[in-house]
């Protein structure tokens, strides 16, 4: 399993602000024993403005993500699980989700979260009526769903690939934060366009060609441009970044 690369400057600043509000662990991703994940840069997708610390750096007030509509397509699959992509075919991706306090930005562990997305035709699994003249039934299956609980650093990873389009719709996941028994926020999260692109010129994507969607014409997108992840590409796999910001 690949290891995440850092940029130093991020690091730091990532350290000052863990050390501002507490102690925390080193994130591992849960995908195998050996899949060690960097802190791969402080949560600017959710933040409003920062606070200045020592050395002119600075750390984020974090904000409440916002919520968004859940869609048709969720329902509660029970399984616990880092790899949710059930060798379908799509390039890869690993999604990092940091969990953290929206009022103080301290990690939140044990936060329970659920992701499900498209595959690379713009198919959910669980549900029947799909496709472009609703005439796919997907009911029994479970590729790219999945359940992961923080570790102490508020930090989950799924590894998946990346999602496709359907009409009217920009690329997204869509996800599910519960905490203390409660769901805290439903949302989706959002891919730049620019890299989106560029993923669906490979061959599970090619034939579905581009997207209908950009982000700027999808309703929801467009109305919560800070959902838009930060997106990363290396060696044709891409590792997607965001933090969620919730209330205890």
């Amino acid at each position: 399993m690949k290891q995440v690369p850092r940029d130093s400057t991020i690091s730091r600043r990532r350290v000052l602000y863990l050390a501002a509000v507490g102690p925390i662990g080193v994130a591992l991703g849960a995908c195998g024993n050996d899949n060690e994940v960097g802190l791969t840069g402080s949560p600017s997708t959710s933040v409003r403005s920062t606070t200045t610390v020592g050395d002119g750096l600075t750390i984020p007030d974090c904000v409440l993500t916002p919520e968004e509509i859940e869609g048709p397509f969720y329902t509660d699959v029970d399984l616990m699980r880092c790899d949710i992509s059930e060798n379908k075919p799509g390039v890869p991706l690993d999604l990092q989700l940091s969990i953290v306090d929206a009022d103080t930005c301290a990690p939140i562990a044990d936060a329970t979260i659920d992701v499900w997305h498209a595959d690379a035709n713009g198919l959910y699994s669980a549900f029947p009526g799909q496709g472009d003249d609703a005439n796919i039934d997907n009911t029994g299956q479970s590729f790219l769903r999945g359940t992961q609980r923080t570790d102490t650093s508020g930090i989950i990873m799924f590894s998946t690939i990346y999602p496709g389009w359907y009409r009217g719709r920009t690329t997204h996941v869509h996800i599910k934060v519960h905490f203390d028994n409660n769901t805290r926020v439903t949302t989706q999260l959002y891919f730049p366009d620019e890299v989106t692109m560029i993923a669906y010129t490979t061959d599970a994507y090619r034939d579905r060609g581009p997207k209908d969607t950009p982000n700027e014409s999808d309703d929801f997108s467009a109305a919560n441009p800070d959902l838009r992840m930060s997106v990363t590409e290396t060696g044709g796999s891409y590792l997607a970044v965001h933090t969620i910001g919730i209330r205890r």
